[in-house]
């Protein structure tokens, strides 16, 4: 994704978490522990103070850091030998339903061809729960303690991996090439859909906000308001999916099915030098490319908002005696 993409993912999840933590969401919610919408609706609060951060935080990772060859990507190939267990995730991610039930290597190995995203995504989420505890612990103005605004800021950069990870090409071996290839102008594609939806003040690097906080819509596109409405009837799931246990577990398997739906979605007799024409005349994604955005983008921000809320109780866990 681009700048304000990844920007409006992050706000996308903390109005998720606002979703989880109302009483008139019981569709969202059914079942869901009620002390775990409290703390949902804790963490929307907080993030109140911070949203001036959200655009420059998430899009830290690529205007920063420049990692992009190594931690924004996990990149899977198929293989005669190698891993053959792709886990399982919450049932509301689309992309996992879909490729559960509809690819056709989900029984054939696969390897490791290069990228960390799990790992930075793991290691941002405990560099979190680890400053909360400084800010805790320290007086303030104690000189190595650190800040809301630092901490406000990991959690939008930890937004741009977890969202990079739901892009299937970042989890595809497939040269399409980031820079000005087909996975380029798809995200510029994705880009418009956002930039044309919203208010932004780009002299000071934030969104306009429409009375709740929240983008101030200009006139959305049925893209944008299709993602929103999917994620205002998505019933929220809390657990990380069978057999996983963190951060690291659940966006491994969100690789593994990226990779799968990539593979799905762009046969392999597809040309890594196509036009981008071609690959809306010739590929199922391209032919049905906003509803497989919708579900990129639905899926990318319930899981932050999820990750984002595992972070939050592990922090309030250890705050109580």
């Amino acid at each position: 994704m681009k700048k304000y993409s990844h920007a409006w993912i992050a706000f996308m999840a903390i109005k998720r978490l606002e979703v989880i933590a109302s009483t008139k969401t019981e569709s969202v919610t059914k079942g869901l522990n009620e002390d775990v919408r409290k703390e949902a609706k804790a963490l929307v609060g907080w993030f109140k103070d911070y949203r001036d951060f959200v655009i420059r935080g998430s899009w830290y990772p690529d205007e920063v850091f420049k990692d992009m060859s190594t931690s924004h990507i996990v990149k899977h190939a198929p293989s005669t030998s190698g891993y053959t267990s792709y886990g399982k995730l919450p049932t509301t991610h689309t992309i996992y339903r879909l490729m559960a039930k509809n690819s056709p290597l989900l029984e054939t190995a696969y390897k490791l061809e290069g990228g960390n995203c799990a790992d930075r995504c793991e290691s941002l989420s405990h560099s979190i729960v680890d400053n909360f505890k400084m800010l805790h612990r320290e007086d303030k103005g104690c000189p190595i303690a650190t800040t809301g605004n630092h901490i406000a800021m990991r959690f939008f950069i930890l937004s741009h991996y977890i969202a990079d990870c739901h892009m299937p090409l970042h989890c595809d071996v497939r040269p399409f090439s980031e820079d000005k290839g087909l996975h380029a102008l798809i995200e510029k594609e994705w880009e418009d859909q956002v930039s044309k939806s919203y208010k932004i003040d780009k002299d000071n690097n934030r969104f306009f906000y429409d009375p709740d906080g929240y983008p101030l819509h200009l006139k959305p596109t049925q893209f944008v308001l299709d993602v929103e409405e999917d994620l205002s009837k998505r019933k929220y799931i809390h657990s990380w999916g069978t057999d996983n246990e963190n951060v690291w577990d659940f966006m491994s398997d969100v690789s593994h099915y990226s990779y799968l739906f990539a593979r799905y979605l762009i046969p392999e007799s597809f040309g890594t030098d196509r036009s981008f024409q071609d690959f809306l005349d010739d590929t199922e994604w391209g032919q049905r490319f906003d509803k497989y955005g919708v579900m990129i983008f639905s899926d990318a921000i319930d899981s932050l908002a999820r990750i984002w809320l595992h972070i939050w109780i592990k922090y309030r866990s250890w705050l109580k005696p």
